[in-house]
Order: C-alpha cells, then sequence, then structure tokens
C-alpha cells in the first residue's frame, strides 16, 4: 500500500499542470472505486454549467460512433437525475442509493417515467461534462451504460455540494 502511495505522488508530482493520475482502490466491498489525483490548478477550475442538449449531443455522438441509436431528453428522467444528483450533494458522498434507499427505477417512477428498464451513471468531482464523459468512457460499467440498446432516453443532472463539490447523474430508460 505504501509502494502505491509513493509511485502515485511521484508520478503526480511528474505529470503535466492539467494531467491526472488514476488507480484503482483497494477497497472493493461495494464494488470498488477508483482514486483520481488532479493537479491544483484543475481542482482551482470552476465547475463548468450543465447545458442538457450539450450532454445529449455528446452521448449520441460517443453512441453513433460505436453504432447504437441516438437517444433523447425526457424530463421525467431528468427530474429523477436531479433527484440523485441533490442526494448526493446534501450528504456529499456518491452512490447509487437515493432517499429512502431508493434505485434508479424506483426515482424513474416516482418521477412519472413507467421505466421497464432504468439505469444510471454517477460521478463526482469533475469541473465539466465533457470532463465526465471522459471518466466514463474510460470505465467499463459505465461505457456499458452509455452503449446500451435497450433504452431510448436520457435524463441529465447536476448539482454542487455546499463545498461547491459537483455530482453528476445521467439516466438512461425504456418505457
Amino acid at each position: 500500500m505504501r509502494q502505491t502511495i509513493l509511485i502515485a505522488l511521484l508520478c503526480l508530482s511528474a505529470t503535466p499542470a492539467g494531467a491526472e493520475l488514476s488507480i484503482p482502490c483497494l477497497w472493493k466491498p461495494f464494488g470498488g472505486c477508483t482514486v483520481t489525483f488532479v493537479s491544483p490548478e484543475y481542482a482551482a477550475r470552476p465547475v463548468q454549467p450543465l447545458v442538457p442538449e450539450q450532454a445529449l449531443a455528446a452521448i449520441n455522438a460517443y453512441r453513433t460512433k460505436n453504432g447504437v441509436k441516438p437517444l433523447v431528453l425526457d424530463a421525467r428522467l431528468a427530474k429523477a437525475a436531479v433527484m440523485q444528483s441533490e442526494t448526493q450533494a446534501t450528504r456529499n458522498r456518491i452512490g447509487h442509493d437515493g432517499d429512502g434507499g431508493s434505485m434508479p427505477k424506483d426515482r424513474a417512477r416516482r418521477a412519472g417515467y413507467p421505466a421497464k428498464i432504468a439505469s444510471e451513471n454517477v460521478a463526482a468531482g469533475q469541473k465539466s461534462f465533457d470532463d465526465v464523459m471522459h471518466f466514463w468512457k474510460e470505465s467499463s460499467g459505465h461505457r456499458a451504460n452509455l452503449l446500451r440498446a435497450n433504452v431510448s432516453a436520457i435524463g441529465v443532472a447536476m448539482a454542487k455540494s455546499k463545498d461547491g463539490r459537483p455530482y453528476w447523474t445521467l439516466v438512461l430508460g425504456a418505457e
């Protein structure tokens, strides 16, 4: 463990100002995670506002490039995404469990979307949706959700915690 931390710190100090270093967590009781070190310059950048239409365009460009049909924005799924982003920001912790232990399908239904399928990508700390997409494309589980062929719509949201940390949520669904 000490060796991993030392290597990470050495790599971080040798990387350019805008670079990042990601290493897998050793703690995996809840499916694991990735620890990402970022430069002080990146950490100081302001969070860019989310523009859902631009997020949709980025997702659809990625899907098209990978031979998967495009999606549409759905206000009900957006409401479900807002619920989860706000929950994460309030508790200052990332996760798929929501208020009362709700899961993505529960929140979609609560938002008025009769989900046959509802899956979710979450992220925290990224300064823009482009950065979030980069993170999700590099993660096998998140990438699989982005490329699900059996979904037809999405909702996307971002909320900030009291200290300004952004929490991003993408809900993908099919009725």
